[in-house]
């Protein structure tokens, strides 16, 4: 039960964080998703967790390498992460992994064209590459981060005492 309530305890920081640093964002979530695996009962496949680790370990080198001024910009993260987020329990309600990803991928672009379409949002001058850009850069990290947890919430749901 302590692993269980660690691994809530990290997701719920990883939802947060995913609001200001996506980076930071995956990287707990992945240690939450870790610590599922140390419960009793039902567990992923080792390959589920290597794929997850390579996954985070792409959005920290996306992290590493994006210039400052995006990599340090808040623009438009909070309509990103929670039209993700959105999306990501649509799909997890459905039972199905791939619903899940699917689902906060199309949040994440829903969520950026809608910023876009904000008078604060006229800055990316959607629809060009600037915009698509800037939602790469801000949406894959959110994307991983909220697929993760996701994954991690299944596990917790079916380990969870009935």
């Amino acid at each position: 039960m302590t692993i269980a309530i660690i691994s809530i305890l990290l997701l719920l920081c990883a939802a947060t964080l995913s609001f200001s640093r996506a980076t930071y964002a995956a990287v707990t979530a992945f240690l939450g998703l870790c610590a599922t695996g140390l419960l009793p009962g039902e567990t992923l496949p080792l390959s589920s967790y290597i794929f997850w680790a390579v996954a985070m370990l792409i959005v920290v080198a996306l992290g590493l390498i994006l210039p400052p001024a995006i990599n340090g910009s808040r623009i438009g993260t909070p309509y990103i992460c929670g039209a993700s987020m959105a999306g990501m329990l649509v799909g997890l309600a459905t039972s199905s992994h791939a619903a899940m990803v699917a689902g906060a991928f199309i949040g994440a672009v829903l969520g950026g064209i809608a910023f876009a379409k904000t008078p604060a949002g006229k800055i990316l001058e959607f629809p060009t590459s600037k915009f698509l850009n800037y939602l790469c850069a801000k949406g894959l990290p959110v994307v991983v981060t909220m697929s993760i947890i996701g994954t991690a919430a299944a596990v917790l749901i079916a380990a969870w005492p009935s």
